[in-house]
């Protein structure tokens, strides 16, 4: 009998909570996103990035629990629409999550995230020079 990997990541409108089963093991954490915001807002952090840094170190922590591993490659796409700083909508998509060459079942791959957009006529008119759609895979 083989041992299903799974990792499911369900978001609210003020969190994100990654979850990861590894046969009768289940580990759970979540991101409150209305703290990692002010968070960012109070040091002057730059919102995306850190989202995108306490996401991948979730996912991490999460998955370290119910399967210890020496290696993990991350895999994922990005799209905003605008800049990451000016940026009010951002897509992630995870393509791959694998430990020690072994894939996660992943449920919940997109995570769709908008907020207030408070760019002005110019920079929404010129955004389509800044978004950014990108591949990221990362070895943790």
């Amino acid at each position: 009998m083989t041992n299903k990997l799974t990792l499911k990541i369900t978001a609210g409108t003020d969190w994100i909570r990654v979850a990861a089963k590894n046969a009768g093991e289940v580990s759970i954490k979540t991101i409150e996103l209305k703290l990692l915001m002010g968070h960012c807002w109070w040091e002057g952090l730059p919102a995306i990035e850190t989202l995108l840094n306490v996401l991948e170190s979730n996912l991490k922590d999460t998955i370290s629990e119910v399967y210890p591993h020496q290696e993990m490659i991350l895999d994922y796409n990005i799209q905003t629409n605008d800049s990451l700083e000016d940026a009010s909508q951002i897509e992630i998509q995870i393509n791959e999550i694998s430990v020690d060459e072994e894939e996660f079942g992943i449920i919940g791959d997109i995570l769709y995230l908008e907020g207030l957009d408070n760019r002005g006529i110019f920079k929404k008119i010129t955004s389509f020079r800044r978004k950014i759609n990108e591949n990221v895979c990362i070895k943790l």
